[in-house]
């Protein structure tokens, strides 16, 4: 079993660094309020967007009421979502790949794979002249 050392002040300065990098770029809540009129609960993340999300999708709030909804709360840092009167909690990160995520890293995963497959038959496919 691995001993731990403790860090030095520079790699613990490296680390805050790499850490505080890695922050600016996850999307986290600043602020959530459910829309009446919508049906949705709005999300303010850090990098300004805003984005809704109807109660069928978000789990726990799924038969959710308006007064149920009066107060949602930010959690952990803008990671979670906390309906205090529904004892319902959701994972900000969670919630944005399942209901965003999936197209975008499903093209990225095709686009590898068809990389992949033009790399094992020698390259991209050349264009057939026409005779």
């Amino acid at each position: 079993m691995a001993e731990f050392t403790v860090p030095t002040d520079l790699e613990l300065a490296a680390i805050t660094r790499r850490t505080a990098q890695r922050m600016a770029r996850q999307l986290l809540a600043v602020s959530a309020r459910y829309d009446r009129r919508g049906g949705r609960v709005m999300i303010v993340l850090t990098n300004g967007a805003v984005v809704g999300f109807p109660l069928s999708v978000m789990p726990g709030l799924e038969q959710a009421t308006p007064a149920d909804l009066r107060k949602i709360e930010v959690e952990g840092g803008g990671y979670g979502l906390h309906v205090a009167s529904l004892d319902a909690d959701i994972s900000v990160p969670q919630l944005l790949a399942d209901q965003l995520g999936s197209t975008v890293m499903s093209r990225a995963v095709a686009r590898a794979n068809a990389s992949r497959a033009n790399g094992r038959t020698g390259g991209r496919p050349s264009a057939h002249k026409a005779a």
